[in-house]
């Protein structure tokens, strides 16, 4: 089947070529009413925009770059978050996995694409000196920025970690598995141990990771070790929480009624009902509507000083807690 041109929209309406580009781009000088009628004829004929071609022929493309890991569950939240809100926006977002080729050529490739603007979810798998000479905004979600002029979106972890906190205001023991060495690993862990000073359990932290698989082996040596006597578990994040609960369903520990088990994120993983994990909520589509609006103002030549913006956690308790 042919492929669906302007001139075939054009004809079937008696208009111009330039008045159904104009229309199908949303410009105000073609009157509502023709602007409506030549979108329903277009998904009549099913055309498609080229996209290609359409960013190749302006000089301002509404384009946002984003760059991320989809190995992560929160990565792939904040991606479909972003990519929502920019659409309301009439932006198209461009992603770039971070897990393939680097951060590097991730963000080589974004810039390739002529993105206007770049949404960074955890930079660290970024070179800073990538970062530092770009020359297109940068817009971070995460704990830190990497150069002083990068917009900052910020989870504020200690709000949900207090509602934590007097969960588990019974408890004596409580384990806390963390993410390994990043900033947001140490940001996590420390907000916990903030919000449990003067709780009565006695907090212990060991060494874990962003993946199932870490926490699948920090709960295997603990077992092994014989320091988990109880209590509960708070993982860095749902991934981690879930390789903990496999661990513990290996060795017949019940959750919750032996051991209560922690995630972060409420991400997929957290709401399924097979899981059903008691985790804290980052509220994903405000930080990305956030990220959104920055990456567009910026874009569209917004030149005033980098803003840091938080938005609170919470606890969303289930059946492990």
């Amino acid at each position: 089947m042919a492929r669906v041109t302007l001139s075939d929209i054009a004809k079937a309406l008696g208009v111009s070529v330039s008045t159904v580009s104009l229309a199908l781009r949303g410009s105000e000088r073609i009157s509502a009413p023709v602007r409506e009628k030549v979108v329903k004829e277009a998904a009549a004929q099913g055309y498609r925009t080229d996209l290609a071609g359409a960013l190749l022929r302006t000089t301002k493309p509404k384009l946002i770059g984003l760059v991320c890991d989809v190995g992560q569950e929160l990565h792939i939240e904040y991606s479909r978050e972003i990519i929502t809100a920019a659409e309301k926006r009439g932006w198209l977002v461009m992603m770039e996995d971070t897990g393939v080729s680097g951060g590097a050529a991730a963000v080589s490739r974004i810039t390739q694409l002529r993105a206007r603007s770049l949404i960074i979810v955890d930079p660290s798998a970024i070179p800073a000196n990538v970062l530092t000479g770009m020359d297109i905004p940068q817009v971070v979600i995460g704990q830190a920025a990497v150069t002083m002029k990068t917009d900052l979106v910020i989870s504020n972890n200690l709000s949900g970690m207090l509602e934590l906190a007097e969960l588990l205001e019974s408890e004596e023991r409580v384990l806390c598995v963390d993410g390994g060495e990043s900033v947001s690993s140490k940001k996590r862990r420390d907000a916990f141990l903030l919000a449990m000073r003067g709780k009565r359990a006695r907090v212990t932290v060991v060494g874990g990771g962003p993946t199932a698989d870490a926490g699948w082996r920090s709960i295997r040596e603990v077992l092994s070790q014989g320091i988990l006597k109880g209590g509960a578990i708070v993982c860095y994040n749902d991934q981690c929480a879930l390789g903990a609960l496999s661990a513990l369903w290996h060795e017949h520990i019940a959750v919750p009624e032996d051991v209560r088990l922690v995630g972060f994120d409420n991400s997929r993983i957290a709401r399924s009902q097979a899981f059903a994990l008691t985790s804290i909520d980052r509220n994903t589509r405000e930080v990305a509507r956030l990220a959104v609006e920055r990456a567009i103002r910026r874009a569209d030549g917004d030149q005033s000083s980098p803003v840091t913006v938080s938005v609170d956690t919470r606890l969303v308790r289930r059946r492990t807690a």
